[in-house]
């Protein structure tokens, strides 16, 4: 009987019984309509008695799904709701009758046809296990493409409790019995765990630097939306200023992403204390959910500011990522369509600014000021005006048109002239202590600082009270300090030191059956861009099914090869622009396909070609229900192609190659850059006002692509010098 103790209850609950309260009878059909479908047998009654206690007296799980038919899919898409309680019973009887009077989002919800619920129960469960098995659920779920999610709005991650060692095996077992039961609408593992949607999550469990990190940008947002209203200001004796900039810093992987997802799901789906509240120290404290009906009040019930008070936006300079929130806003029932709330930086200050006779935006015109804007990849806004934009700063003309803007911002993700700060302005916006950054330090609690943005494009100076927040904790690699030291000692400093192992105390949760301990992080160097390219074509073979697996993994390089999307590559047959290297009769691999020179260029050991992203044309695009939105790193096609910092940057892989052109060397000791040697022009282009910044460019490319990958980096440079570096503090870290 252990086997099926241990393991999670699930029944397919009838959703309608005719306006009768659900009794046990209802329940006991249920339990042995499964066991017969999942063995063939009927159980014995002392293990139905003992499942169907757990089923109504322990805690449970339940998704509630209505099937939709869409003429343009060949696949159903389904409206689920997810939710967690203590008396199942009474619980689906309240949302079958009660909920659809008194609430709209149910009302509309029930009218769907062709409605199923899942009953989710394990003799584990707990409250809290609960509460992170529904949690944990909607992450899931919202990672998939054909699923909506627009009732339940509750986020309530737990912490510790008793079983929390067993929750990752738990869930895993959960997630693949549903599959089992219904594959179309719970995927398999691999393809939730490969896809952005989950990655950007706002479902994710922050870590507690996040946690506190949310916590004192929703009360410096709280602190400055209320000094906008009017009777604070008829009261304050300070002038207020005219807009409050919080920046969050950290570097590559240290979760930036998932903590903005997080608070922009907050804003948009949670209430807002009000004054008197208490400071938020959880995020259940001073939140209140919208669902007034759950078990559990999870939140403050005072003064509360309702969420159509605030209007917010998310917005980012990044054509993959832009999808990525797209879908996610959408799914989640945030925006009715694209581009409502999820915006690139140039369309949102287009909308909100007054137009001249041609319809062009009067940037020093702001309209429609929004509450608070969250910007991802905040080093990416433009600094100089182009052919779509007409300013000089978007971040001071973000700062503008709204209360309060939470920038994302890592400096050494800086790609291109056109984003680089004046020093003026970067000083200006950085910390005056950099410990006081850290929310660890609780450095926040200290006043904003109050600075003076100079006029541009003959705007009106503004007045910006700055909040710094720093992010530390690495996410993305899972290694140890030593090899993350390595790493940036590498992108930071050019220095190629000695390769240490990877011997750091992975997490890990002790299980009776599963050992789920990270593998050391995994770097080699490789003789050949081929032997790398079959190596990560290999890595990305593997799923990622089970609650350790992985998968996803793509070759990427630097922008050393000719690009352009402006018209087709007269030299190639097939018009790519591709990555072209071949290997010399010394051995010694050269930029190109060679011939010229006597070699073979016909042979696959001795000439790489691969096209850039975007080049390849989707072979099942034809088919119906294609995520056109999908990252270029999850369409199947794409692992015949070559990323670059284009397609990939604020992204993860599980495993990434790295092709290092010539414009990274390695020359007396250390890494040095040759912006001749590079075709990206966004990179090497000299400004008239601020001068050149190629070298500083390239570095920031390289570091970029080297922090990609979760559990691995592969590597090969076309540098001898710096292929020959690398090779040597590889060889010798196996020899240790």
């Amino acid at each position: 009987m252990s086997d099926s103790i241990d393991s999670p209850i699930i029944i397919d609950l009838p959703y309608e019984e005719g306006g009768k309260k659900y009794d046990e009878d209802i329940f006991a059909r249920a339990l042995q309509t499964e066991t017969h479908q999942k063995t063939g047998q009927v159980e014995s009654s002392n293990v139905t008695e003992y499942h169907l206690r757990i089923l109504l007296h322990y805690p449970a799980v339940y998704v509630i799904h209505a099937e939709e038919s869409h003429s343009q899919r060949s696949e159903p898409e389904y409206c689920v709701y997810v939710g967690e309680t203590n008396d199942i019973s009474q619980r689906t009887y309240e949302h079958l009758y009660n909920d659809p009077q008194n609430r709209d989002d149910w009302r509309l919800f029930n009218n769907h046809g062709n409605m199923s619920q899942y009953v989710i129960t394990h003799p584990y469960f707990n409250k809290s296990l609960t509460l992170d098995i529904e949690n944990q659920l909607m992450l899931y779920m919202s990672s998939v493409d054909h699923v909506s999610l627009p009732v339940n709005k509750r986020v309530n991650p737990q912490r510790d409790y008793y079983t929390h060692d067993r929750f990752k095996r738990i869930f895993s077992d959960i997630w693949l019995d549903l599959h089992r039961k219904n594959p179309s609408l719970f995927p398999a593992e691999g393809i939730i765990l490969d896809s952005a949607l989950f990655k950007a999550s706002p479902f994710h469990k922050l870590s507690d630097e996040q946690l506190e990190a949310e916590n004192i940008i929703l009360s410096e947002i709280f602190a400055a939306l209320h000094l906008e209203s009017p009777d604070q200001i008829a009261t304050d004796k300070t002038n207020p200023a005219d807009s409050h900039l919080i920046l969050v810093q950290g570097a590559a992987g240290t979760g930036k992403t998932v903590l903005l997802s997080h608070l922009f799901y907050r804003l948009l789906t949670q209430t807002l204390p009000e004054e008197d509240a208490p400071l938020i120290h959880s995020p259940a404290s001073a939140w209140k959910s919208d669902d007034k009906h759950q078990d559990g009040d999870h939140a403050s019930q005072r003064n509360l500011i309702p969420k159509e008070d605030i209007s917010a936006y998310i917005l980012v300079n990044h054509d993959e990522q832009i999808h990525v929130y797209n879908q996610i806003a959408t799914k989640l029932g945030l925006q009715n369509r694209s581009g409502t709330v999820v915006l690139k930086p140039t369309e949102f200050l287009n909308r909100h600014s007054r137009k001249n006779d041609r319809h062009r935006a009067l940037l020093n015109e702001p309209i429609d000021k929004a509450d608070v804007l969250l910007v991802d990849e905040a080093h990416l806004l433009l600094t100089q005006g182009n052919r779509a934009y007409s300013g000089k700063s978007q971040l001071f003309d973000l700062l503008n048109r709204a209360k309060v803007v939470v920038a994302v911002f890592d400096p050494n993700q800086i790609l291109q002239s056109s984003q680089r700060l004046s020093p003026k302005i970067q000083k200006l916006l950085s910390p005056a202590d950099d410990s006081a950054a850290n929310p660890s330090n609780n450095g926040n609690d200290d006043e904003p600082s109050r600075i003076q943005l100079d006029d541009y494009n003959n705007a009106k100076p503004l007045t910006v009270d700055v909040s710094h927040i720093r992010l530390q904790q690495q996410f993305r690699i899972d290694a140890s300090p030593e090899v993350i030291a390595w790493l940036d000692a590498f992108t930071d400093e050019g220095i190629i030191g000695e390769l240490p192992a990877d011997c750091h105390e992975h997490a890990w949760h002790a299980d009776d059956s599963v050992d789920t301990r990270s593998k050391p992080y995994d770097i080699r160097v490789f003789d050949s861009p081929v032997d790398l390219f079959d190596a990560i074509k290999k890595k990305a073979e593997i799923k990622a099914d089970g609650c350790d697996g992985k998968g996803l993994s793509r070759l990427l390089a630097t922008y050393d090869w000719e690009y352009t999307s402006k018209h087709k590559n007269a030299n190639d047959p097939s018009g790519h622009w591709n990555v072209e290297l071949h290997q010399d009769g010394t051995g010694t691999w050269r930029m190109g396909l060679g011939g010229g020179d006597g070699t073979d260029n016909t042979s696959h050991d001795r000439c790489f070609c691969q096209p850039w992203n975007y080049q390849l044309t989707d072979p099942h695009s034809h088919r119906k229900g294609l995520n056109k939105d999908q990252a270029w790193a999850e369409k199947p096609y794409t692992i015949n192609e070559v990323g670059s910092t284009y397609t990939i940057q604020g992204f993860d892989l599980n495993y990434a190659g790295v092709i290092i052109g010539p414009s990274v060397q390695y020359q007396d000791g250390k890494v040095m850059f040759h912006p001749e040697n590079s075709k990206n022009k966004n990179a090497t282009n000299s400004r008239k006002d601020l001068g050149d910044f190629a070298e500083e460019n390239l570095k920031d490319e390289l570091n970029v692509l080297l922090k990609r990958g979760v559990h691995g980096l592969y590597l090969f440079a076309v540098n001898p010098q710096l292929q020959q570096r690398l090779m040597d503090v590889y060889e010798a870290s196996k020899n240790d």
